[in-house]
């Protein structure tokens, strides 16, 4: 008797002991997951991406609406990948696919913007509740393979499948098992070990057809399970999105009921799981239960968007409140009417993001701006610059700027071309269907188009570039459009003069030495440093003396000396 009380003592102090270490080591990981939070607020976020996790992130975006968004030639001219990875400090595919799109998307409302700001600037404020969200969707993590939209979509898309034979296979067997107990223990057996080879030979037949299915339900679910979390919570701050997420909750009830007997996609090899394994295989209650929920996520498309948009909303406000702690400073953006056909903006030392240390610049814009200078004086730069700026701010309601003033715009480019040799088609043509698009959008209705064209066809020659180019920036100019131009071309500050201000860098040039100050100036350029540069470099003497010579003589008799 003895012996036995000391084995139930041991046996307790054993089993105290786990759950002691279980704790411990529960809450160590819920510290050190807390600790990375905090470390990460405010920093540039350091997760790589391979292209295919980076290619998903686009296609909620892809797989909505197209219209007044950022179009890919402008995105990839301004390299906003690299800008949204700067800002994505999320940690959900929820969170960052949201903010994919809503970076894309230039025709926010001033609600949205307003309540972008409210959100943000509470999350700044308030790092315990920040956290706590933070934690809950870390807990709901990244989609691996696809994205979330996709998975929404292959699971609307899915016919409703019968049940029929998964009671069929469930009572076989049953009636295996009595028939074995209470008639013929012999016969029962055999009709056992038939029923159940019927049962697992369904089961995978069926499984196979809809197993990468049972993703796209966990994935809602568990998106479900954030939002009673984030309700759980009670912050006040949050009780128009506490309400929706209560009303999207009820919505899914049918949804979520035995939600645990679907897989979770993540088998742990634990008795348990091997059980429950078992279990399903026998029974097809997993498979049953799929087949009811899909039914129930019948015409609920809608709440499923819903749901994503009112998480990722919230995650995204707490990038946008981590980005600007990154910055040296920021500003609200003020918009104003585009009454009168105004189209012009104020922008007051803007600084381009990427840039670790970026020198400012200033612009009040009242007609469109022509920019001159050489090679790396900071042409490119600035009008990259402007451009992001305004996307920001239309989108994320943040300026890199100390003051930003403008009406809302529909924003393109035409400036980081490639040879298109898929379709083959030639720098040129390339350049001209770019440039066609801007055209095409300054006589659409709607919002004023703010447009950078960086080196107006450099795909052909001089004499028909000069010509084409000051017919296409003129017929910008006459429409309801704001156009930041740059150009090596310095006939066109002469020829444009009465439609475009003129604007430009300029270096300081020595005998071994290049210094660009990257600062805007009013006025043309003056000064031609190219073959100057050239010398710098060691270029043959011979070449920088012959080149002076004829850019001498072009200039003096506007003929070229052979």
């Amino acid at each position: 008797m003895q012996n036995v009380d000391m084995r139930i003592i041991f046996a307790v102090i054993v089993a105290a002991v786990v759950i002691y270490t279980v704790i411990q080591n529960k809450r160590q990981a819920c510290k050190k997951s807390i600790d990375k939070l905090m470390a990460e607020w405010g920093v540039r976020p350091k997760r790589q991406y391979t292209m295919d996790e980076y290619e998903k992130i686009s296609h909620y975006f892809k797989n909505g609406t197209q219209e007044n968004v950022i179009d890919d030639i402008t995105w990839n001219d301004l390299n906003m990948d690299d800008v949204f990875c700067m800002i994505n400090n999320t940690n959900s595919s929820v969170g960052e696919e949201y903010l994919y799109k809503r970076l894309r998307n230039i025709s926010q409302s001033k609600k949205t913007l307003d309540e972008t700001e409210r959100l943000a600037s509470f999350f700044d404020r308030n790092e315990k509740d920040r956290i706590n969200i933070q934690k809950i969707f870390k807990k709901l993590g990244h989609t691996r393979r696809i994205s979330i939209s996709d998975y929404v979509d292959l699971l609307m898309d899915l016919e409703t499948g019968s049940n029929l034979i998964h009671y069929m296979a469930f009572i076989i067997l049953l009636a295996a098992v009595i028939f074995c107990v209470f008639y013929n223990p012999v016969i029962g057996i055999w009709a056992m070990i038939l029923s159940i080879a019927f049962s697992v030979i369904t089961y995978y037949k069926y499984k196979a057809r809809v197993e990468h299915y049972f993703v796209c339900v966990n994935q809602i679910i568990r998106m479900l399970s954030a939002g009673q979390e984030i309700r759980a919570l009670g912050i006040k701050e949050l009780k128009e999105y506490n309400q929706l997420l209560e009303r999207l909750d009820k919505a899914f009830t049918k949804v979520k009921k035995n939600a645990w007997l679907l897989e979770t996609g993540t088998i742990d090899g634990s008795l348990a799981e091997i059980i429950l394994d078992y279990i399903r295989m026998l029974t097809h209650v997993d498979l049953i239960k799929f087949n009811n929920v899909v039914r129930s996520m019948n015409n609920k498309t809608g709440e499923v968007y819903e749901l994503m948009d009112t998480l990722g909303f919230i995650e995204s406000s707490i990038a946008v409140a981590s980005f600007r702690r990154q910055l040296p400073y920021w500003s609200i953006p003020e918009f104003v009417a585009n009454t009168g056909g105004y189209c012009g903006m104020e922008v007051e030392k803007a600084f381009h993001p990427l840039i670790e240390k970026p020198v400012a610049n200033s612009i009040t814009a009242r007609k469109h701006v022509l920019l001159t200078g050489s090679n790396a004086s900071g042409k490119s730069t600035f009008l990259k610059t402007i451009a992001i700026n305004t996307i920001l701010s239309q989108t994320i309601n943040t300026s890199v700027s100390e003051r930003y003033r403008a009406p809302e715009y529909r924003i393109y480019s035409s400036m980081a071309l490639k040879d298109d040799l898929s379709n083959s088609n030639s720098y040129y043509i390339v350049e001209i269907k770019s440039l066609k698009r801007i055209l095409d959008a300054v006589n659409e209705t709607g919002m004023p188009v703010l447009c950078f064209v960086d080196e107006v066809l450099r795909g052909t020659n001089t004499v028909e570039r000069i010509a084409a180019s000051s017919e296409i920036l003129k017929s910008i100019s006459g429409r309801r459009a704001l156009c930041f131009a740059a150009t090596h071309d310095i006939e066109l500050t002469s020829m444009l003069v009465s439609n475009f201000d003129n604007y430009h860098f300029q270096e300081e040039v020595s005998d071994n030495n290049v210094i660009f100050n990257f600062k805007l100036f009013k006025g043309p350029a003056t000064t031609r440093n190219a073959i100057k540069l050239l010398n710098m470099i060691g270029y043959n003497p011979s070449i920088i003396s012959g080149a002076e010579r004829k850019a001498r003589h072009f200039l003096d008799n506007g003929t070229w000396d052979c």
